[in-house]
């Protein structure tokens, strides 16, 4: 008994689970929600991955499982370890659960699932109890919502402390215009782009009052979430320049050459001014290029880090999270130090704290006083959630090979667990502007 949404599929394009993964995380910060990324590789097979996104909508919610097989289908929580092992025959079934959150939470669940099946997922199937997803009725889920209600309250007085949320109460007018606002937030933010060849309309949510008298909104200025689209196009331009430097640089070393000429020669052949010795070490820092000595003498001058437009910033005044990161990494080259064998999953840790350090960094080395710098935090602190995602994923790996005692796997787990929250907090006060209410 309870309200539950049951949906199951396949997403359409694999190549595009990162744009995917960047538009949820997104949309759900606006919404008030937080959300995970997710990397995990099967023990006996590392090429398995299974990732996306875990959404936590609202409390009280279940946890919305936004995750895909190397398949490609959508993915239950409890069915990580099945998906990292075999493929599945078809796509299993996924549920989450909402009688005790919001009706708002459980509307926006019902619009970004309808728009991952308009945008990336053709063959998603949805079925909601609370029969919203079908008729878009808002005033039939409160109807369902309160059915509820009366028998667990018959079955149990102790569940009367779930009372239903403030919106069951409210005049249905009232509420249904509530979620008209959160269905176009969605509509607007998840197939942004798909008809207009990536030119983001404005996802700001919408208040009362704010509707021109035809209906249309008020396109003339930027959002927070059109600035977010380019930082993130910029972000990933830099990605594909340091990875076809690094290739580059291994190419070259292979040869002969010293690490030093051919640093410099892959900034030459990618057109950029060569950069003193020491910019040189703090940009390895931040991209995870350079060897680990180098990683180790730049982190624990703690004087510069480089981001990714060579611009520099000073850790004086930094926030207590950057420190938190780094830690987290010196941890991690320790136990690199002590092993001259290092195995792939450390190498993926290292880089993935890397990216966290840098990410943070980036997020709060100044105030969040302009939609730029805003959009630009934002970008960063997905950044930092990818490697989150990703040093968590080898921490398992690591305990499961042996590589890493249960007692250290644990004290990881506690600061990788430590480091999301303040992420996920970071990111909130970074879309505070556009959170919907």
């Amino acid at each position: 008994m309870g309200i539950t949404i049951h949906y199951r599929g396949t997403v359409d394009d694999l190549g595009r689970v990162e744009e995917l993964e960047d538009r949820i995380i997104d949309l759900t910060f606006v919404l008030g929600g937080r959300a995970t990324v997710w990397r995990s590789f099967g023990e006996h097979d590392s090429a398995r991955v299974v990732r996306g996104v875990m959404v936590d909508m609202a409390p009280g919610h279940d946890t919305l499982s936004l995750l895909i097989s190397p398949e490609g289908h959508l993915t239950p929580l409890f069915e990580i370890s099945a998906a990292e092992q075999t493929p599945f025959s078809e796509p299993p079934y996924c549920c989450v659960k909402t009688q005790f959150g919001s009706l708002q939470g459980h509307v926006a669940i019902v619009h970004l699932l309808d728009a991952l099946r308009q945008g990336y997922c053709s063959n998603l199937n949805v079925t909601d109890e609370g029969e919203y997803y079908e008729t878009r009725d808002v005033k039939k889920l409160v109807e369902q919502r309160r059915a509820v209600r009366a028998v667990l309250d018959a079955m149990a007085d102790g569940l009367r402390e779930h009372g239903l949320s403030s919106e069951a109460v409210e005049d249905p007018d009232i509420v249904a215009s509530r979620v008209e606002r959160i269905a176009l937030l969605v509509q607007q933010k998840l197939l942004v782009g798909k008809a207009s060849g990536g030119t983001s309309a404005r996802s700001t949510p919408i208040c009362d009052g704010e509707l021109e008298d035809e209906g249309e909104l008020p396109w003339d200025e930027p959002s927070l979430e059109d600035e977010v689209v380019v930082m993130d196009r910029y972000r990933r331009a830099n990605l594909l320049r340091a990875e076809r430097m690094n290739r580059r640089i291994q190419e070259t070393t292979a040869s002969g050459t010293s690490i030093e000429e051919a640093f410099q020669q892959a900034m030459r052949e990618e057109g950029l001014d060569l950069p003193k010795q020491d910019e040189a070490v703090e940009r390895g820092v931040a991209e995870g290029s350079l060897p680990d000595e180098a990683w180790r003498e730049s982190l624990d001058q703690s004087s510069v880090v480089q981001d990714d437009n060579d611009s520099s910033i000073s850790d004086r005044g930094r926030h207590p999270v950057v420190d938190q990161a780094q830690s987290f990494l010196l941890a991690l080259m320790e136990i690199e130090n002590s092993d001259g064998t290092p195995g792939d999953h450390l190498a993926a840790a290292c880089r993935a704290a890397t990216d966290i350090v840098g990410g943070l960094v980036q997020a709060t080395h100044s105030e969040l006083d302009s939609s730029t710098s805003r959009a630009l935090a934002i970008t960063q602190l997905k950044r930092a959630l990818n490697g989150h995602a990703f040093a968590r994923g080898a921490v398992f790996a690591m305990r499961s090979s042996g590589q890493l005692s249960q007692q250290t796997a644990e004290r990881f787990h506690d600061q990788l667990a430590a480091l999301l929250t303040a992420i996920h907090e970071l990111t909130e006060d970074a879309w505070r502007e556009t959170t919907f209410e």
